[in-house]
């Protein structure tokens, strides 16, 4: 079979995975006027000056904050198609295939202002509110853990990028950007009340004040300012916000005369995620960089989304039965994943989150070419990687360990709104992919599956289904930030204090993966030794490629030297093992020798 201009069409020859085989880069050019226009709004969307027909999403650029904008274009053209769709179909002709023709209108109704409470709760706002629905489960959980007194402060973050600025600062323009950008995004405008009205609440108000305030570090050298600024962050993570009172956000200058700044910024997690905090971090730098420039900055036209509309899905998915089903199912088949306990230090108390990792850049061009050999995503390969290791430290053939997944409304203009649109899912394993190839499809599969289910909220999840009341003690967490200016802010400098309840956090963040620990769960050794398995996993799929071996136990250079190294000849003696053991029975007969599950051996009776 051949297209209209007598290239071979690939679509028409079957995968051995049954999917059709794409081009390798060959453009193949749309059939008839559905494609076309289907095409276009890919083109418009991912920014690329063509888009062949059978051109995977992913390797034109997509990724999930890309594929809302692109669904949300599609719905505004008249498909009914949804994110899950784009990530199932992924080329122009599969997605076309499945959704037909446009027709009819297919963009959900935005949430009206107060939409989302009763009238009694609305009779007890006080003046100057617009807007009040209901708080989050997530959020809810995030406030408790800050308000949780244990000396660790919990989703209170803090952290600290360098401008490169070699411009005289102005205090002046510094607070105005943050007058603006608070006037911009309700999120900024949100307060918080747990107990005044009958259920835990968000008030939106028409005005808000942020801190901005100026530090002056003129006549410091470059490591005593980097000094005085990690001081700063200690200070302000024992300085909680008042949630009655916003902003929930708080920004700080800290001047120099080394040809830039530092900006800190002090977040408030319940009412911002990270895609949210980055876009507002460059949009404030920008504001400010402008405004110094004796400049008005352009107008910012509001999106037709909110905010609310993320709470509107986050309450329907709670009267679901099929959201309800799926997450019953999954966790009642998967066991949680558990950190071995003998690797952590209970006597750690309340002390800094460990952190370690490494660059994985000089993997990126194997690890790439796995993702376009298995028609799949970056987000697939590092959170297969991720799975990979975390089965190495269970013995369980079918378990579950967390994935923060991103739950903004599926609408144009959803990637330009801020708040907290996180909610952190057990994801399924299944072992027994016996190559990489495998184990990617495989992920990327049950990701496509969950993704439909994403906003029925982890609290719900844990009060219904967890039992024990623990479900995870890992999250892994993908995030694709490309909003900031590299050449202004300087994100290779950045200093972060951003502590969970969650004992190990995985990130993979702008080439790196970095791990956090709590060290009564992980010592520094383990969150290390486990930071070089990460390695040589990765290492392995870059290098082999799709039939890598999927099954090997891969461990870091160390370990594995340690194994492979010849035994340690010791001094000899004439005493054998079993000896020992006899002398042992003799000296204490009743101290227990051997434990398995319930039962405890003492070594008279062994």
């Amino acid at each position: 079979p051949v297209t209209a201009n007598g290239k071979l069409d690939k679509r028409a020859l079957p995968a051995p995975d049954g999917t059709h085989l794409r081009t390798a880069g060959e453009y193949v050019a749309p059939r008839d006027a559905t494609e076309d226009a289907v095409a276009a709004v890919w083109r418009s969307v991912l920014g690329v000056e063509r888009v062949g027909i059978t051109d995977s999403f992913f390797d034109l650029g997509g990724d999930s904050m890309r594929a809302v904008a692109l669904v949300g274009a599609l719905r505004e053209a008249g498909y009914q198609v949804s994110v899950r769709d784009v990530f199932e179909h992924r080329t122009v002709a599969r997605l076309v295939e499945f959704a037909g023709e446009a027709g009819g209108d297919a963009v959900d109704r935005p949430v009206q202002p107060f939409e989302l409470i009763d009238e009694a709760d609305r009779a007890l706002l006080p003046d100057g509110v617009v807007d009040a629905y209901p708080l989050g489960q997530n959020q809810l959980g995030m406030a408790i853990e800050m308000l949780a007194d244990n000396e660790q402060n919990n989703y209170h973050n803090v952290s600290a990028y360098w401008i490169h600025d070699d411009q005289p600062f102005s205090p002046g323009s510094f607070a105005e950007a943050g007058r603006l950008v608070v006037a911009r995004h309700e999120a900024l405008r949100t307060s918080i009340e747990l107990t005044a009205y009958s259920r835990p609440m968000q008030i939106v108000h028409a005005r808000a004040e942020m801190t901005t305030d100026v530090w002056d570090c003129t006549g410091l050298a470059a490591d005593e300012v980097r000094a005085e600024v990690e001081a700063f962050g200690v200070r302000e993570r024992a300085h909680p916000f008042d949630l009655a009172v916003p902003a929930l956000m708080r920004f700080h200058a800290h001047t120099t005369d080394l040809g830039g700044w530092w900006i800190s910024l002090v977040e408030c997690h319940p009412i911002l995620e990270g895609w949210s905090y980055h876009s507002l971090l460059m949009e404030f730098v920008t504001t400010y960089l402008t405004l110094r420039a004796g400049q008005t900055p352009d107008a910012v036209e509001p999106p037709p989304v909110r905010f609310a509309d993320a709470i509107a899905g986050e309450l329907a998915a709670l009267e679901s039965e099929s959201d309800r089903e799926y997450w019953r199912d999954l966790v009642n088949s998967h066991a949680p994943l558990v950190l071995p306990a003998s690797w952590g230090d209970p006597e750690a108390g309340v002390t800094a989150p460990y952190k370690t990792g490494f660059s994985w850049r000089d993997l990126e061009s194997g690890l790439r070419a796995l993702a376009a050999a298995t028609d799949t995503s970056m987000k697939a390969i590092m959170l297969s990687a991720h799975l990979k290791v975390m089965s190495q430290l269970t013995d369980e053939d079918v378990f579950h360990t967390g994935l923060v997944c991103d739950v903004r409304p599926e609408v144009t203009g959803a990637d330009r709104v801020y708040g907290m649109f996180l909610n952190t899912l057990p994801f399924p394993y299944t072992r027994g992919a016996d190559t990489w190839g495998r184990l990617v499809r495989d992920v990327f599969a049950a990701e496509v599956d969950l993704w439909g289910h994403r906003r029925f909220p982890l609290p719900a999840v844990l009060r219904e289904w967890s039992g024990s009341g623990r479900l995870m003690d890992v999250y892994f967490n993908y995030q694709d930030f490309r909003q900031l200016d590299t050449e202004v802010v300087d994100a290779s400098s950045g200093m972060d204090d951003s502590p969970t309840e969650f004992p190990l956090t995985v990130a993979s963040r702008a080439g790196y993966l970095i791990l956090t620990a709590n060290r009564r769960y992980l010592t520094t050794a383990a969150a290390d030794s486990l930071a070089a398995m990460y390695r040589a996993v990765l290492q392995s799929m870059a290098a082999e490629g799709e039939q890598g071996d999927a099954r090997a136990v891969y461990l870091s250079a160390a370990d594995r030297a340690a194994l492979v190294a010849p035994p340690v000849v010791r001094a000899g003696t004439d005493v054998l093992v079993h000896e020992l053991f006899e002398a042992r029975v003799v000296e204490s007969p009743d101290v227990v020798a051997v434990v398995a599950g319930g039962v405890e051996l003492s070594y008279g009776e062994v």
